[in-house]
């Protein structure tokens, strides 16, 4: 047996060896050396002790909680073909708008950098944020009851997406309570179904990879052949400190380097030959987890459409199968989408350009009508200073000469205004 990764590793009598999540078993505060007979009566008696697990999803935004009752079902609430592994008590499920898009991270992060932003879009976040918190504090208080007598809390959450679960005043929760355990595996967006995912998989009791007992092995073989340390005197001992060799890295298995590579005919390949896609890595980590591309995820959903029997595609991540016709039809309305899109900038630029003429039309009528004006004006200023000088007093006071010479400066700036009009109104109509 082993302890030194995510996965704590039996043998039985057979020497078969089979795995199980270490976070099910020891709990992260306890760092002591936990003897093999101890661990595996933990292991024993699980079944029998385990009464109430929670399970906490919360990621960008999206939050879901779920409490389990895991003692047995009565054989009167199901049938024996389809017995229930567990009974959900209570759940509850958020999502809100509080990630940045396209930059990423939360708005509080962007405004811990002493930043200001005063966008809508930042505003919205900052108030999605503060509801998403206080909706989280309000599921857990109205939870005591349940959270209380609970076994084992799983949590998975960064540090900003933890704040509403340990933080504030009153905490529901604490940090260093030992019932709290790490997930030790990839988690995909916190919903109900995936936490009943997470709880199925904690629940599981699997065959480990035959790259990860290799590495055992090897560990195993390492530790064996280490030789004694000699003894050394103190000032010695100081001066001969040196690192200790890191264990060599844990090969992939060829799905999950295949999936990683995203190579989705190497994929399909390894599937059709038997590859087992349930087969977790030394991080806990299934094939799909660790897809490198949508035509990698589409190669597993079609391989589980072709085989729906063949496995356990729960335990393996793939959400749902991948028929023709769902393939086809999914491509449809993807063209479909597009014509619609392609329709509407047609329309918008077909709009644009009317837009456009009816302003161009008003621009030249105004023109126009400010020429005509300018014209008018001028032929009575022109009309008005003709009769003026053809009809001479035989004097003049200084006032009728001072109003007189305003008529004629008057008369110039219309002539003017309307030579720039009709200027103007010339070049309105090249543009257009």
């Amino acid at each position: 047996m082993t302890q030194k990764s995510s996965q704590l590793m039996f043998k039985n009598q057979e020497g078969k060896v089979f795995a199980v999540w270490r976070p099910v078993l020891i709990s992260e505060q306890d760092s002591r050396s936990i003897p093999d007979v101890e661990l595996l009566q933990r292991l024993i008696t699980l079944t029998d002790s385990a009464q109430c697990w929670v399970v906490i999803l919360s990621k960008g935004g999206h939050f879901s909680a779920a409490v389990f009752d895991l003692r047995p079902v009565p054989a009167s609430q199901h049938s024996k073909a389809n017995a229930p592994l567990f009974k959900e008590l209570a759940h509850k499920s958020y999502h809100r708008y509080v990630v940045r898009a396209k930059a990423g991270g939360r708005q509080s992060a962007k405004d811990a950098t002493g930043k200001s932003i005063k966008s809508a879009g930042a505003q919205i976040r900052r108030y999605n944020e503060a509801a998403l918190d206080k909706e989280i504090k309000d599921t857990l208080a109205s939870w005591q009851q349940l959270l209380a007598r609970a076994d084992r809390i799983f949590v998975q959450a960064s540090v900003s997406n933890a704040r509403p679960i340990y933080g504030g005043e009153d905490p529901a929760l604490h940090r260093h309570d030992p019932r709290i355990r790490s997930i030790p595996f990839n988690t995909r967006r916190p919903t109900f179904s995936e936490a009943k995912r997470v709880l199925y998989t904690l629940l599981s009791v699997f065959e480990p990879s035959s790259h990860a007992l290799q590495a055992l092995a090897d560990r195993s073989k390492a530790a064996v052949s280490k030789p004694p340390k000699p003894s050394l005197k103190k000032e010695d001992a100081v001066a001969s400190v040196q690192p200790e060799p890191q264990p060599p890295k844990e090969p992939d298995p060829p799905l999950h380097e295949a999936a990683k590579a995203g190579d989705a005919d190497k994929v399909k390949s390894l599937l059709e030959a038997g590859t087992n896609p349930c087969e977790a890595d030394s991080r806990g980590k299934v094939p799909y987890d660790v897809a490198a591309d949508k035509a990698v995820r589409d190669a597993f959903r079609r391989f589980m459409a072709s085989q729906p029997d063949k496995w356990d595609y729960t335990l393996a991540g793939v959400p749902s199968p991948l028929t023709d016709q769902l393939e086809s039809q999914q491509l449809a309305k993807q063209a479909e989408k597009k014509a619609k899109q392609r329709e509407k900038e047609k329309e918008r630029k077909r709009a644009a350009a009317e837009k456009k003429a009816k302003a161009a039309e008003g621009a030249r009528a105004a023109a126009e009508a400010e020429v005509a004006t300018a014209a008018a004006e001028a032929a009575a200023l022109a009309a008005r200073s003709k009769q003026g000088k053809a009809v001479k007093p035989p004097k003049q006071s200084k006032t009728e000469r001072e109003a007189g010479e305003k008529r004629e400066q008057m008369a110039a700036a219309a002539e003017a205004r309307m030579a720039r009009l009709k200027l103007a109104s010339q070049q309105q109509q090249l543009w257009s």
